[in-house]
């Protein structure tokens, strides 16, 4: 489908817009799977800005494409990434009910959520995730 660069906070609106209308010219797209795909897109990118601080010397790129009734996207950052194992060791530990409650450290369980699959990188600054469509 497409390849975004993104600098600013405000390219997620584009990226979201871009992507779903995209879709509107391949896919018949139900309000809730669309409300699902812009919370994911969300979520993967408000981290990277939160954490890795994107320039224009240190983009953030986001590319999405469909596969069958699928669509993939991934999300690379100039950050030093997170050791994304060990929360994915603590999620397990923790009662869904009490992450989904807590106001910070919830939007990468959402993004699993809405998910078929989702892969980081070895360093943990990039991840792909799949979308049933």
């Amino acid at each position: 489908m497409k390849k975004y660069i993104l600098t600013s906070i405000d390219d997620i609106k584009t990226v979201t817009e871009g992507v779903l209308a995209g879709l509107d010219n391949g896919f018949v797209i139900s309000d809730t799977k669309r409300y699902e795909i812009t919370l994911v897109i969300n979520e993967l990118l408000v981290n990277c800005f939160q954490h890795a601080h994107p320039s224009e010397q240190a983009p953030v790129i986001f590319d999405a494409y469909t596969r069958g009734s699928q669509l993939d996207m991934r999300v690379t950052d100039s950050g030093d990434g997170f050791a994304y194992q060990r929360r994915v060791d603590h999620i397990e530990k923790i009662d869904d009910d009490l992450g989904l409650m807590r106001e910070h450290g919830r939007g990468l369980m959402l993004v699993e959520a809405f998910c078929q699959e989702m892969n980081y990188n070895g360093r943990g600054n990039s991840v792909e995730v799949k979308i049933a469509l």
